[in-house]
């Protein structure tokens, strides 16, 4: 689990396009604050601390807004067409007790000997869905491969050392990423395309403002 940072926020008068637009050009990002029975405010936070949550995965911060201190839960980030600049936060209030819903990215861990014998991984669940304590969400989900031979999969129920407390919602029988031949990943890639022809792969081969509310 990322470590929890305090951050400084400050209340948000101008709301729209055109003044969210203005607060960018500032170095400032729009963001909301909401959740636990309590109404929606509209801050804004320095760019260089959004960019530096989002470098750093950090899930939960300790929010200070107007002398007052609240968990809150980093919920989601709007990105420009290029993703490169962050357009708006979303950020989530928690109760450090409260068990929350999230998505958790999965990172393959190990060689795989199928794909040392000339398979392809491949993944097809890139996150997870999962539930915990909202201070304890984990950066990732490791996924060992290590095993893994040309045909095998390795699904959602093979998930081992999962961090105490947490479950996974997503159903047990989905296959997180697999070993295939190249011959059937290429055929896997164009049949639904009519006309084509497979493949052999070779291995190793603006401002939308929707998130004011």
């Amino acid at each position: 689990m990322s470590t929890i940072e305090k951050i400084e926020a400050s209340s948000r008068s101008g709301i729209g396009s055109t003044a969210s637009r203005r607060l960018r050009t500032e170095g400032i990002v729009p963001a909301n604050l909401y959740g636990h029975k309590k109404g929606a405010v509209s801050i804004q936070i320095s760019g260089e601390v959004a960019h530096h949550l989002i470098k750093d995965g950090t899930r939960v911060v300790d929010l200070e807004l107007n002398g007052e201190v609240e968990k809150a839960l980093l919920r989601d980030v709007q990105w420009d067409t290029f993703s490169k600049h962050i357009m708006h936060i979303d950020f989530l209030r928690v109760d450090p007790n409260e068990r929350v819903q999230v998505e958790v990215s999965v990172v393959n861990k190990g060689t795989s000997p199928g794909v040392l014998e000339g398979g392809l991984l491949d993944q097809q669940l890139h996150s997870l869905e999962v539930e915990c304590l909202a201070v304890e969400i984990p950066d990732s989900i490791i996924v060992k491969i290590g095993k893994l031979k040309i045909g095998d999969s390795f699904h959602v129920s093979d998930l081992t050392d999962l961090p105490k407390g947490l479950e996974v919602l997503t159903p047990q029988d989905a296959v997180i990423t697999s070993v295939v031949e190249e011959r059937r990943a290429a055929v896997a890639d164009t049949e639904d395309v009519p006309g084509a022809e497979p493949e052999v792969i070779n291995q190793g081969s603006d401002d939308a403002e929707s998130g004011d509310k």
